[in-house]
């Protein structure tokens, strides 16, 4: 009786399953939607690097001793690490598409595991990114990695500074170039 039972649900499943939005000849009968999410065109359309956007005389001044650059360039993603005398700093500039649910994601992910480490949590400022993007503010800092991450027209940046002043001052002026230049 029990394999019995189990044989008609085993035949039920395969006709439910069998049941779709495709008819009996394998055709679809629903349209196909092309998801947005999928623009091949969009990447690889900014062209301008991390280093290019603030010189290392400019880091230098920041960081009072002399520094070098050293960058590193991909496709929507550029790094530019300044270094001098034990001093670092580190701009990332990503522009890959749909920065701005990306940067909300990043902060949700962050309050979602360090919310309750004083240390780890990401603390939001303002005035310093794009402040009407999700999330309440434009860039938040968090001081065990001594990082920045600002929004702002639809570029992310990251700065690692040995203090959230001097990272703010790092972002504001990345992110007032990405917007004056022209692409």
């Amino acid at each position: 009786m029990r394999l019995c039972t189990l044989s008609r649900t085993f035949v039920c499943c395969l006709v439910v399953a069998g049941c779709g939005a495709g008819s009996s000849d394998g055709t679809r009968t629903e349209p196909l939607h092309r998801s947005e999410l999928v623009q091949p065109g969009e990447s690889g359309q900014d062209t301008r690097t991390a280093c290019s956007l603030i010189s290392a005389a400019r880091i230098a001044a920041l960081v009072g001793v002399e520094v070098h650059a050293v960058r590193n360039d991909s496709t929507d993603l550029s790094i530019c690490d300044w270094r001098g005398d034990g001093h670092r700093v580190q701009l990332l500039v990503d522009s890959a598409p749909r920065a701005q649910l990306r940067y909300y994601n990043q902060l949700s992910e962050q309050l979602q595991f360090y919310n309750q480490d004083p240390r780890r949590r990401p603390y939001q400022l303002k005035h310093v990114g794009d402040d009407s993007a999700y999330g309440g503010a434009g860039a938040w800092w968090t001081r065990t990695k001594r990082q920045l991450v600002a929004y702002a027209d639809e570029h992310i940046v990251r700065v690692r500074a040995p203090s959230a002043r001097e990272a703010v001052r790092v972002a504001r002026m990345a992110l007032r170039r990405l917007s004056e230049t022209d692409r």
